[in-house]
């Protein structure tokens, strides 16, 4: 009876490992990174962080390689990869635009002062 038992262990550690293997891959694990290259996209990335937008959309084409695969472990890194990257390309559009508003307040602000150096003289300015 015992070799039945370790018989039917053994089967049913089989079955159960056969079953994690054929479990389906989420592809709902594509859609943080998906969301991200979106957002950085509509963002500006395509002009101001053209570099790391290029690389998520590769990560995430692999990524999506990997899903047809069946490589849930690569999929879910190059997932995590190309959001990462999209993530970096945002911050660096959201930065370039901040320092361009940043420039164009600057010079609203030296017509300004031009502006009133002009009608009240220099000495306006700097007090």
């Amino acid at each position: 009876m015992t070799s039945f038992r370790l018989i039917a262990l053994g089967l049913f550690a089989l079955l159960i490992l056969g079953a994690c293997a054929t479990t389906p891959i989420d592809p709902g694990m594509l859609d943080n990174a998906r969301t991200a290259i979106r957002q950085a996209t509509d963002a500006g990335a395509e002009e101001y962080s053209p570099l790391e937008l290029r690389f998520a959309r590769e990560r995430l084409a692999r990524a999506e390689a990997h899903v047809e695969e069946r490589e849930h472990d690569d999929a879910r890194r190059m997932a995590d990869q190309a959001e990462i990257e999209a993530q970096l390309a945002l911050a660096r559009t959201r930065a370039a635009l901040a320092r361009a508003e940043l420039a164009r307040k600057q010079r609203e602000l030296e017509q300004i002062e031009a502006d009133i150096s002009e009608v009240f003289g220099e000495e306006a300015i700097n007090r």
